[in-house]
């Protein structure tokens, strides 16, 4: 009775999880809508596009963001931070050549290009980095893009371990620094203890998964799908792209 009670409460939990999930946007259609975003990026020569692009990710990073606002605010300010160096590079050392191919044939078009198409990919990139939920990101790389479970889960151990490498890095230097350690090698010590750290902590980590069924015959509870709301995103992307071209070029 109470391994049936057990199994009915798991299945409750997992359709709650389903419903939950789909509210937001399929990482399926995420992943290829960007990829389409930044081709037309990289296969246009126009600013303005450029920029229309920009907004509208920036638009999907309000509408559906699952980090936190600081996070956000953090890698839009690297963004802008290499937005601007790169304007300034191509602005104050052009390229001839670049200058003839270009429409308007001045340095500022040029630099103005390059620089709103370095924003308008991070800006894409963001929007999307931001937006993914990462347990359901793996399930529709497993069900729907039907990548294999070992790749599939090696990117979740790597997504779970990007937050790990930041404190790492500091308890190593904090420790170094305590024992004596002083000056620049205390950075390349500090860095190499945090890669024997997480070299160990992988291998605790593929025993654990092993332990808990994480294998090809591991039943997924999550379920992605395409729902209306990944067919309004998927129309309402393709319209203003469409009308940003018709306008810019």
């Amino acid at each position: 009775m109470r391994r049936t009670l057990n199994v009915i409460v798991a299945r409750d939990e997992g359709r709650r999880g389903s419903s939950a999930m789909r509210r937001t946007l399929n990482p399926a259609v995420q992943l290829t809508v960007s990829f389409l975003l930044s081709l037309v990026v990289l296969v246009t020569h126009s600013w303005k596009l450029n920029l229309a692009l920009a907004l509208a990710s920036l638009a999907m990073i309000l509408l559906f963001r699952r980090q936190p606002w600081r996070h956000v605010g953090q890698l839009l300010l690297g963004l802008v931070f290499m937005t601007g160096v790169y304007f300034l590079t191509t602005y104050l050392h052009p390229n001839q050549s670049r200058i003839v191919e270009s429409a308007g044939h001045t340095a500022f078009s040029v630099a103005l290009e390059m620089g709103s198409r370095i924003f308008a990919l991070g800006s894409v990139g963001i929007s999307l980095c931001t937006s993914i939920e990462k347990n359901y990101f793996i399930a529709s790389l497993i069900r729907q893009c039907k990548v294999p479970v070992p790749i599939a889960y090696s990117i979740l151990v790597a997504i779970n371990f990007l937050g790990l490498i930041r404190g790492e890095y500091e308890q190593a230097k904090l420790a170094l620094r305590l024992r004596g350690f002083s000056g620049a090698s205390v950075y390349l010590q500090a860095l190499l203890t945090m890669l024997i750290r997480l070299i160990r902590q992988s291998e605790y980590t593929a025993t654990a998964m092993e332990a808990r069924g994480f294998s090809k015959r591991r039943l997924q509870k999550i379920t992605p799908c395409i729902a209306a709301i990944d067919i309004v995103y998927i129309c309402v992307i393709a319209c203003y792209v469409c009308g940003v071209l018709l306008y810019a070029l």
